[in-house]
């Protein structure tokens, strides 16, 4: 799976904290699935902080504070 790399995963993690937060904000019955609103902000908020740590694994803090490179 060479296609699957950071950058990927930052992507799959976009998702699903948009489908997890946009559900719970817009009063999606997460009863249903045996979650309430609160944990399902929780996980999103969890799956936040993996990007985070993500972040500062592949590019060190000083990597996040930069400008983005440019295109050539």
């Amino acid at each position: 799976m060479t296609w699957f790399n950071t950058n990927a995963l930052h992507n799959l993690l976009n998702t699903l904290i948009a489908i997890i937060c946009g559900g719970a904000l817009a009063g999606f019955d997460w009863t249903l699935l045996g979650v309430g609103d609160r944990t399902a902000l929780q996980i999103s908020g969890a799956i936040a902080l993996a990007k985070i740590i993500i972040n500062a694994v592949r590019d060190g803090p000083r990597g996040m504070v930069a400008p983005p490179a440019k295109e050539t």
